[in-house]
This record gives C-alpha cells, structure tokens and sequence, in this order.
C-alpha cells in the first residue's frame, strides 16, 4: 500500500511542491491525496486557512503525513501545530527530518524553498519518510513524550469530534 501524502504550498513554494510531488509519486511510491494548490495565484496568504485544511485531512485518518513548501516553512508549521494532535516541524536538514520522526513522531514537515534546492528537499523527504517511528523500537523517553504531549493537547486544545485515528500518540491497535 503506497503512503499517502498530504502536501500544499504557497505561492513562493509552488513550483518546488510540483516538483517534490513528481518526486514522491515517481521515485517514492507515494500517493498524493490532498493537493488544493494548483497554480501559484490558489497559495497566496493561504497558509492558515491550508493548515486548518491539511490538520483536518490527517486528523480525519484520509493520510498520517502531510509537506508544506514555502519560503522557510516557518509559518505553516506554526499555524498547524494549533491543532489537537499535529506535531509539525520546520526542516532544512536530513538529521533534523530524521529526528523529527524518529523521536517525536511528526506527521509534517515544513520547508523552505529560499532555504534548500530540490537535492536537499529530496534527501530531507528521504530521511523523514524513510525510517518511520515504531513504538517496539522507539526510546522509551520519546514513547513517554508522545504521551506527555497528548495530556498538553488535552490540556490545552479542543480535540475535535472527527479525529478518526490515535493521532500516532500511541501505537495503533491490532
């Protein structure tokens, strides 16, 4: 079953989300099932109303992942992480993506388009969607983090009635 991929941009980061998009589908497997930018006009000062967007998309289980190509990443990753259970990062390095998922389970990441070129995205993707986070593995600080970070969400934010999955707080059930 190929992985299924939320990504979106803004109008700086149209033409690398086309092309990283080429590059999942192509040389990934991945299937893109939330796309709602289709020219660089459709992401200008969207980003907040994407976020809300592509938080629901994963919060409603259609994808666990989601990308973000503007011109740093920054404020995306901002906006989005306002949702109950999104983990979001902004990423300009293959180490920081890698940890990113491996320790704190991101299910996005943000990039920057005036930051790396296409090679540095594509290793960045690579290193982030690569070597996904298993609990059986995981460290048992980053197991009790998630859990940490779950009881602030409920804390702090309204966990909305549709959320269809364990927003990877935990593992899934068998």
């Amino acid at each position: 079953m190929p992985t299924r991929i939320a990504i979106a941009c803004d109008d700086i980061g149209f033409e690398r989300k086309e092309e990283l998009k080429r590059y999942l589908v192509e040389e990934k497997g991945a299937e893109i099932v939330f796309d709602p930018v289709t020219c660089p006009e459709e992401g200008v000062n969207t980003f907040a109303r994407l976020a809300d967007d592509m938080a629901e998309v994963i919060q409603r289980d259609v994808c666990r992942l989601g990308i973000y190509v503007c011109g740093t990443g920054i404020g995306f990753t901002c906006q989005i992480n306002k949702h109950w259970g999104i983990r979001a990062v902004q990423v300009s390095d293959p180490y920081s993506a890698k940890r990113a998922r491996l320790s704190n389970n991101a299910q996005v990441i943000g990039l920057g388009m005036r930051v790396n070129g296409l090679p540095a995205m594509e290793m960045i993707v690579d290193a982030w969607l690569d070597e996904p986070f298993d609990f059986a593995t995981a460290r048992e600080n980053s197991r009790r983090n998630l859990l940490e970070a779950k009881a602030s969400d409920e804390r702090n934010l309204v966990k909305p009635d549709y959320v269809a999955w364990n927003m990877g707080f935990e593992p899934d059930e068998a």
